[in-house]
């Protein structure tokens, strides 16, 4: 996503500056100042890393897991710059995870909607 380190799924999901600006803005979307990447302790794994953000205080857990979401949106915006060589800018990524979350919401995804 971002060009300047060998890929790997820790640093797609967490590590990469795509990435934080985009958790970024989710932060502040859903109002969890904890899930900015700035509040984030260090780790080495994506399964490090998802159960730290799972046991931040006041963070709603069910409603932050469906935050996974977002991990899906950064794993198919790597795949579409791979594979179709195009690429989305962060505010654009946001608006389709917003729309999607929305959907989520409606379809009975209720963790989710608490946090929209």
């Amino acid at each position: 996503l971002c060009r300047s380190r060998p890929e790997s799924t820790h640093h797609i999901l967490v590590a990469c500056r795509y990435s934080k600006r985009l958790w970024g803005l989710v932060a502040v979307w859903v109002s969890i100042p904890q899930a900015d990447p700035s509040r984030w302790p260090v780790t080495g794994t994506v399964r490090d890393w998802w159960l730290s953000m799972g046991t931040l205080e006041g963070v709603p857990g069910r409603g932050f897991c469906s935050l996974l979401l977002v991990n899906l949106e950064l794993w198919l915006e790597r795949n579409t710059r791979i594979f179709k060589r195009a690429e989305r800018p962060v505010h654009i990524l946001l608006l389709k995870i917003k729309k999607e979350a929305r959907t989520w919401g409606f379809a009975g995804a209720k963790h989710l909607s608490v946090l929209l």
